[in-house]
């Protein structure tokens, strides 16, 4: 018996369509591929944008390691003035050795 004359509809907790269709997983940012990206440097406000089509976790490991490798070497002033003007794989690294002291 309705008091007020307003129909009242239950509406199902779990649907079959909540059952059967599970979402994708997230990936994690380093196993994405097929990606533009953006690396800042923390030593100044200048950053790089790359593109990959392989992993970004394995190419960010290879942009840290070569720039780390530049940075690294103990150089004479003559080595120094002679590395400027080589040109490294990538933007990223010509810019960490052009910065390092």
């Amino acid at each position: 018996m309705r008091k007020h004359q307003v129909p009242v509809a239950m509406r199902p907790v779990k649907t079959l369509k909540s059952l059967l269709v599970h979402p994708q997983d997230k990936q994690e940012k380093e196993e994405i591929t097929d990606c533009i990206y953006k690396i800042a440097r923390a030593s100044c406000e200048k950053c790089y944008i790359g593109e990959t089509g392989r992993k970004f976790g394995t190419r960010l490991k290879e942009r840290k390691t070569e720039a780390e490798f530049i940075t690294s070497k103990p150089f004479t002033r003559n080595k120094r003035a002679s590395s400027l003007s080589e040109q490294n794989k990538s933007a990223l690294t010509d810019h960490a050795s052009h910065t390092t002291t």
